[in-house]
């Protein structure tokens, strides 16, 4: 019985050695997607492969000592390559370079990752004392064991860099006592006796200039534009991700709260203010790819002297464990266990071949010493124009939410015999989210909205009043419509005034359209819902938006908007209110108009809401008992369709809406959805910082 239990543990063992270097390969691959892929498969695969290879490499490693700690493989020769294998589960424990963490709050581990470090090495040093000197492994096993540490080192490290604590020191200025105060009022005396205008911050900084003594810390290194301004487009592209590198370094402390200065905020707002639509995007885009991979990957252990020296040592030390394994003799070894052996040393070699490759042709290489050397040899436009997120917005409404069923599984027959097989499955798939991209038309208007309010925000205070700013703004463009509509946003909370302003947009939006949702094949509505496709706003990417765009943008930012306040409350806590009271309390009454007319196709809802034709707020006929915008809502879609610009108006609330949300969102959730895809209420975020709109400024310095 005891060697059968033996023999199944060893087959065991082999299966599972296999299995965690499958799993550190799917790891490899799939980790970089997550980026720039909403799918949930996508999310879930990487979140079981990551779990499962930390899990199943400190098991075996257990299962290994376990057996030779017993003696059980003590003497048999086949213990050499249990003790080699050990070594091997330890490189894997280092992961590869695309992930070092599932999510922001895996970085604040990195002292439980660090204690794994030293209880892992500890384990597989005690394997090698184990098989003693007679291993005939030795060497090979030393020399992936020094592989293995340096690669769980490397994560290690890498975690503790890219942990809120340390992710802030590396954005902090360095202590600044200033000039001695006794001689500086001494020169303040003398300087206000003999009417001296030189200030005493000048004289230092001249001082300090001379010396060389200047701090860098808030300095944007804006590289020029007119320079050379035959470049190629990918040439262009490559300036552009310097100036992103060099916004990123000031930038980066948004995210653990720091106050920029008033210097970086000129700097950065001049910048932008110079920049198309599509340009400042870019830039925002590679600023947070370079977020992404500091706080998920190795990249910032890896890129540098150190970094490059190591990943060097690695791939050699491999390779040569790989040849003396290769040379030793195998009389007496067991032939599968040799195998075994085998496919790790390769798939070591494979693994870091390809996360050698996916080094060199990182953004971070071209901000190093090799960047320019790269550039020259070829044109990078594999590396300029590889998406760096998903480049889709999310879409959800709630009539669809409402039309959905909300049944328990004892209820199906009975909903089933009352509607149909088709209408439940029909109803079911209008629960589903689905996906939009970002084309330029909804980059220009975004980015044209953020670049007026920047314009008017000359100073810090105008630009925290322009933040705060919900929709009132963008209905003040024409006052006529102010006065009609500004009870839609005034009389409201913030969710209460997005909940009304969705609800008025989705019917405006099928009261105008040339056809409904109802119209396409269900087929095409599965595809779109289910499937994922991405569906494309049906127009052309030109500069001139026409009203048919504004109509598209305006859809399109409203079930964005739902969406977040339905799947991802977290990014809107801070504004959200009563939002659940005033949520339950609409789709309540939505669901008994419902019922009450029997409807159950979205185009038809949308009929019969207009048709009702209120003319009474809904707190002068219910009270305020309930907080349903139902039919508020219908009077507002009213009021909207008699504006002449109506969408255009529309659009600019939306606007200002998303960049309220935006900007009052706490940055460290922004940071989290580099990870999910990205958002576009991240991109708002950090534009409007980038055009000095955000709230994370200090006033401006004083001098002496």
């Amino acid at each position: 019985m005891s060697s059968f239990i033996n023999s199944s543990v060893r087959k065991l063992l082999k299966v599972s050695m296999l299995v965690s270097l499958s799993v550190q390969t799917s790891l490899l691959s799939l980790a970089p997607i997550r980026k720039r892929s909403r799918s949930n498969l996508i999310a879930r695969s990487v979140w079981a492969f990551y779990l499962l290879a930390d899990w199943i490499a400190a098991t075996i490693i257990g299962q290994i000592i376990k057996s030779l700690g017993k003696g059980d493989d003590t003497k048999n020769i086949q213990g050499d390559h249990y003790s080699l294998w050990a070594s091997f589960l330890l490189m894997h424990l280092g992961g590869p370079d695309t992930i070092t963490s599932l999510s922001l709050e895996d970085n604040e581990l990195w002292i439980r990752h660090l204690f794994g470090l030293i209880l892992q090495v500890l384990s597989a040093v005690f394997t090698l004392y184990k098989r003693g000197t007679k291993n005939r492994l030795l060497w090979p096993n030393i020399l992936v064991f020094i592989v293995g540490v340096i690669k769980f080192g490397e994560r290690t490290w890498a975690l503790r860099l890219a942990s809120l604590d340390h992710f802030g020191e590396t954005n902090s200025p360095d202590p600044n006592p200033g000039p001695d105060y006794q001689e500086a009022e001494q020169v303040y005396s003398t300087m206000r006796t003999v009417h001296v205008k030189r200030t005493i911050t000048e004289m230092m900084a001249s001082e300090s200039t001379m010396s060389g003594g200047v701090s860098n810390y808030g300095h944007t290194q804006h590289i020029s534009d007119n320079n050379e301004e035959q470049s190629s487009q990918n040439l262009q592209e490559l300036k552009l991700l310097k100036v992103a590198y060099a916004h990123y370094e000031t930038f980066k402390g948004l995210v653990v709260g720091f106050l920029l200065s008033s210097k970086d905020r000129e700097s950065s707002r001049s910048y932008f203010l110079q920049k198309s639509a599509i340009q400042a995007f870019r830039l925002v885009e590679y600023e947070l790819s370079f977020m992404y991979q500091v706080l998920h990957t190795k990249a910032v252990v890896i890129h540098g002297k150190i970094g490059y020296s190591l990943r060097v040592i690695t791939i050699c030390v491999t390779v040569s464990g790989f040849l003396v394994f290769h040379f030793t003799g195998k009389h007496g070894f067991n032939k599968i266990d040799t195998d075994v052996t085998y496919v790790l040393f390769i798939g070591a070699i494979v693994l870091d071949t390809l996360s050698a490759l996916t080094l060199f042709f990182s953004d971070f290489v071209l901000m190093g010493p090799m960047g320019n050397f790269i550039s020259r040899l070829f044109v990078p436009k594999a590396i300029m124009q590889r998406k760096r997120w998903s480049k889709t917005v999310s879409q959800k409404d709630i009539i669809s939410h409402c039309l959905a069923p909300k049944m328990e599984l004892k209820d199906m027959f009975s909903y089933l015999n009352k509607y149909g097989e088709f209408e439940v499955i029909k109803r079911i798939v209008y629960n589903f989210s689905y996906w939009k991209p970002v084309d330029n038309h909804l980059k220009k208007l975004i980015f044209d909205e953020l670049k007026d309010k920047s314009i008017k925000a000359i100073n810090l205070r105008e630009a925290i009043e322009a933040c705060s700013q919900r929709g009132e703004a963008a209905l003040l463009q024409n006052p006529s419509s102010y006065i009609k509509l500004k009870w839609s946003i005034g009389e409201f909370q913030y969710a209460e005034s997005l909940l009304l302003w969705h609800l008025a947009t989705e019917l405006c939006y099928y009261d105008q359209a040339n056809s409904t949702e109802e119209d396409q094949s269900f087929w095409q509505l599965f595809a779109e819902r289910c499937c994922r496709t991405c569906v494309s706003l049906g127009h052309k990417d030109d500069d001139q938006s026409s009203e048919s765009d504004y109509k598209n943008i305006c859809k399109l930012i409203s079930n964005y908007m739902f969406y977040l306040l339905v799947t991802k409350p977290v990014m809107l806590a801070p504004v959200k209110g009563n939002w659940n009271i005033v949520f339950g309390d609409t789709c309540a009454d939505a669901n008994r108009f419902f019922e009450k007319y029997k409807l159950s196709r979205h185009g038809k809802v949308c009929e019969k809401i207009l048709s009702v034709n209120p003319k009474i707020k809904s707190t002068a006929v219910k009270g305020k008992r309930s907080k349903s915008v139902f039919f508020d809502a219908c009077i507002l879609a009213q009021q909207l369709q008699n504006e002449k610009s109506q969408w255009k108006i529309m659009s600019g609330v939306w606007v200002e809406m998303l960049a309220y949300a935006a900007i009052n969102c706490t940055p460290f959730v922004h940071a989290k959805q580099l990870s999910k895809g990205g958002e576009l209420l991240s991109f708002t975020w950090l534009l409007m910082n980038h055009l000095g709109l955000g709230t994370q400024f200090a006033e401006q310095d004083h001098h002496a």
